[in-house]
Parts: structure tokens; C-alpha cells; sequence
């Protein structure tokens, strides 16, 4: 339902010229361009509107796509050459990102898709986006669309307001029948000197004490892929802020699983009190483990049962204990390399290691601990579990391949934009490795191999027609066996 109203706030006034109307639409403000024309019938001018000229938000007006481009004169370099492989896989593989992007953001998803191309293909910077986007063929499939510095400091704003849409983005990929989800926290060191709100002086696992900000995630483990990310102050990683990113996430019956450092008697209570599920790992020596079963000897009969997880016999037995079921696990395999590798240590490091403690020891050895208030049996425990290495996989492509370990944005609400940026290009990441995972190549090429051999199949701007390039019979046979048509000569 559209309102129009003169007791606007000041900061929407203010964009208000002759020929224009100010329109508030599902609590946001839009710049309309409007003229009257007489009507012979009625006797008296009637308003015709003429189009949107764009968005206006607190920290400024937001042009539209449709009026820039029937306004603006582009002047951009002849480039006869263009990337065209992504561009291309993009469309035609990626396009549940990129219908979501549209539905969420209908004024500005086209900017949005651009930044992430240059995010994930080149981790290339803001100031380098502009360069990245005219020499890919996505410049010709979104002509209207700008990247000079001034503009995307006021996209980088505008967008970093949309908290609401962003969430509507996640919700768009969560599936119901989805349950288990993995919730991490790793530091960004900010290198900003403007920044007030989410730097904070912490400490992370690198001894670092530079003003920092956490971003959270959550990791789905049936869809091996991200489906939320909260930015924390740098000094926040409690339990709190698990609780508040569920509530945003606001879905129910989820089974969070944690890392070691996680245990304690203040964290379980106050999950417990916040009604969240939980699978947590325990650290050997943690008096809530029994080994009483296993410590004379292993005795299998003592056990509760065993299953397989990756061509390996895992047993286990149950404890029943005040914050839920505690599994115990016993792996032969990897008891074998731990009592090896301890062995080893006592030759080479007598003054660290001794054939005491190694038999005080024996009892731990290829054992894992998992303590959880759900309902899963001690299998699905189990690999719900060690699928938690994904996680660690995730936060590796999203510091070390997207470089954005540090960030050099200058206030709280660019970091929003940025992050979110950076989260859908680690999304295409993870679709292209489940797809180099479904087709037994992940082992052969990693999801940047994969990108690189894109990008080298060029389209060729030749007397006005553009004409695919060559390319390699090794990407050729790369994209046969991935099932994907690009129709390259």
C-alpha cells in the first residue's frame, strides 16, 4: 500500500524537488518523479507519475538502477576481450543465489551480484571492483550498472541497512526438515581508525589484542553450506550471543554443535535456560568422562554397541549424566596411531614424555567424548560431529582465500555490506566444492582451481559481434565430467 504524507522526518524532506513525490512503501522512502497534465473531463490538472528516481535512506539517496541508466552517459573504454566462463556458470549453476538476491533486494540485487563476482573470482578489494566488472561479459548483462568510488560508498551504506533483507536472503535457503547446524566464532583485526561500534580490543587464538570484530556463523550440516553470519563486537563470544543469533535465525528445534573450548557449567546452564540443543565436544581429561569400562582393558562386551563411519569400526558406551547423554567412543584405528605417535615422543623427547604417563594415558587414547541434550542416537551423534570440520574448512576459505582477515572499512554499517559481500561469495565456494564433491574431483581440484579454468574462456568482441575464444581440451574434459554446457569451440 503506497502513503504519501507531509509529516515526513527532515532527512527525507530534504531530497524532496519540484516535479518530485516522496512515497513511504512498506516503512521505506521512495523518490518518485511526477508532472500533471490537464484533463478535459475533470476540469482540472491530474498528477501522472513518471517513474522512481530511487531510495532515500538516512544516510543518503540511493539512485535507481532504471533512472540512472536512462539519465547517465557512460564512458567506459572499448574492452575487446571479456571473462565469460564464470560469467556464464554463474547464470546458469548459481541461480538460486542469485533469485534470491533479486526477490530480496529488487533495487539493487544487479550491484550486489557484481560485487560478489569480484569478491569471489578475484578477491578483489571495493576500489578494484570497477576494473574486475567492465572486463567480465557480466558488464554486458548488467550494463546500468556503476562501481566508481562514489557511488558504492553510498551503496556500501545503503546496503549495510538492509539487516532485514539480508535475514529474509537466509531464511530463503533454510529447508525445514534441516536440523543440526554448526555455530563458530573467528576474530577480524580491523585496521580501521573511524570505526566506534564492533572493534573492540579482544582475544583470539593468534595472541592477538588488536582491536578486532567476531563474526559468527551458522553451517549447515545437510546442506554443507552456510546459512547466517552475525557480526559481534570483538570482546563478545558467550553463550549470549549464540542465543540472540538463534532468535534472529529464529528457527526451531536446531542441534547446535560446539568445539571443546566450549564446555563449562556457566555455558551449559545458560543453554540449557535458553532451551538450546547441543552436541559438545569434551576434553580428555574432564572429570565428567567415566572410563571405568575401559580402563583395566578393552573389553567389547563391556560395550553398548559399534557402527561404521568411513570404512572404520567405532564403539561406544552411554553415561548418563545431569546435562544430558554422554557418549564415549572408542576408534581402534586411531588408538593404534595415538599409542605409536606417544611412543615415538618418549624416544625422542625423554625429558617431556615416559612410559608411566604414556600407561596412565592408555586408557584415552582413540577416544572422543560427546555430551549432548538432544535426541540422536550415538551414531548420529557421531557424525553430526564430525562433519564439524566443514566449519573449520568455511572460515579457511573465508580468511585465507577471500583475504578478509582484515577489514579497512570505516564504519559499522559498511562492515554489514562488506560482510555480506563476502558471504555470498563463500557460498558459491561451497556449491562448487559439493559439486567437485558429487562428481569425485574435490580431491583433484579445489574451487578456485575450478574458477580459475572459467575464467580463462574469454568471449571476443570482433567488429561488433562477440565471438567465444579457445580454450584447453583439459577444461573441456573438466566441464564434461561436471555435467556443465558452456558452448566454447
Amino acid at each position: 500500500m503506497k502513503k504519501t504524507s507531509n509529516s515526513h522526518p527532515d532527512w527525507v524532506l530534504r531530497h524532496k524537488k519540484p516535479g518530485t513525490e516522496i512515497r513511504l512503501i512498506k516503512g521505506h522512502y521512495y523518490l518518485y518523479e511526477i508532472t500533471s497534465k490537464w484533463n478535459s473531463d475533470k476540469k482540472r490538472p491530474v498528477k501522472k507519475t513518471i517513474g522512481i528516481l530511487g531510495k532515500i535512506t538516512e544516510s543518503g539517496f540511493v539512485e535507481s538502477d532504471k533512472h540512472r541508466l536512462k539519465t547517465q552517459k557512460f564512458v567506459v573504454k572499448k574492452v575487446w576481450q571479456r571473462e565469460f566462463g564464470f560469467t556464464h556458470f554463474m547464470q546458469t549453476n548459481l541461480h538460486d543465489t542469485l533469485k534470491h538476491l533479486e526477490e530480496q533486494f529488487p533495487d539493487c540485487w544487479q550491484t550486489i551480484i557484481a560485487l560478489s563476482f569480484g569478491r569471489f573470482v578475484y578477491q578483489s578489494p571495493l576500489k578494484n571492483m570497477d576494473f574486475r566488472f567492465r572486463h567480465s561479459f557480466l558488464s554486458e548483462l548488467y550494463p546500468d550498472i556503476v562501481l566508481d568510488r562514489d557511488h558504492l560508498t553510498t551503496f556500501m551504506r545503503y546496503l549495510g541497512e538492509e539487516r532485514e533483507a539480508i535475514n529474509n536472503y537466509f531464511n530463503a535457503f533454510w529447508k525445514n526438515d534441516k536440523r543440526s547446524v554448526l555455530f563458530d566464532v573467528s576474530s577480524i583485526t580491523s585496521l580501521s581508525k573511524r570505526m566506534e561500534g564492533f572493534p573492540q580490543v579482544g582475544y583470539n587464538n593468534n595472541k592477538n589484542f588488536d582491536p578486532q570484530l567476531n563474526i559468527m556463523f551458522i553451517h549447515s550440516v545437510e546442506q554443507r553450506m552456510p546459512l547466517y553470519y552475525r557480526i559481534l563486537p570483538g570482546n563478545i563470544r558467550e553463550v549470549k550471543a549464540f542465543s540472540l543469533s538463534l532468535k534472529e535465525f529464529d528457527k526451531k528445534d536446531v542441534t547446535v554443535i560446539t568445539d571443546k573450548g566450549f564446555y563449562s557449567n556457566k555455558n551449559l546452564t545458560e543453554m540449557r535456560n535458553e532451551g538450546i540443543k547441543y552436541i559438545i565436544p569434551l576434553r580428555r581429561n574432564i572429570p565428567l568422562i567415566d572410563y571405568s569400562k575401559i580402563q583395566a582393558g578393552l573389553s567389547y562386551k563391556n560395550l553398548d554397541g559399534y557402527f561404521e563411519f568411513e570404512k572404520r569400526i567405532v564403539w561406544y558406551y552411554t553415561l548418563q549424566k545431569e546435562w544430558g547423554l554422554l557418549y564415549l567412543y572408542i576408534d581402534d584405528f586411531l588408538k593404534a596411531e595415538e599409542q605409536r605417535d606417544y611412543l615415538i615422543r618418549i624416544e625422542k623427547y625423554p625429558e617431556k614424555y615416559s612410559i608411566e604417563e604414556y600407561h596412565q594415558k592408555q586408557a584415552h587414547f582413540g577416544t572422543i567424548a560427546l555430551l549432548t541434550n538432544g535426541d540422536t542416537s550415538a551414531q548420529d551423534t557421531y557424525e553430526n560431529y564430525k562433519s564439524r570440520n566443514e566449519i573449520e574448512v568455511l572460515f579457511d576459505a573465508y580468511k585465507n582465500i577471500l583475504h578478509a582477515d582484515k577489514t579497512y572499512m570505516q564504519n559499522d554499517i559498511a562492515i554489514e555490506a562488506w560482510m555480506f559481500i563476502n558471504f555470498i561469495a563463500v557460498q558459491w565456494y561451497y556449491i562448487i566444492f559439493n559439486m567437485l564433491k558429487k562428481h569425485k574431483l574435490s580431491k583433484i581440484y579445489s574451487p578456485l582451481d575450478f574458477v580459475m579454468k572459467l575464467t580463462e574462456i574469454k568471449k571476443i568482441n570482433i567488429n561488433g559481434q562477440w565471438y567465444l575464444s579457445e580454450t584447453t581440451q583439459k577444461t573441456k574434459d573438466l566441464l564434461k565430467k561436471l555435467k556443465i554446457e558452456i558452448p566454447i569451440p
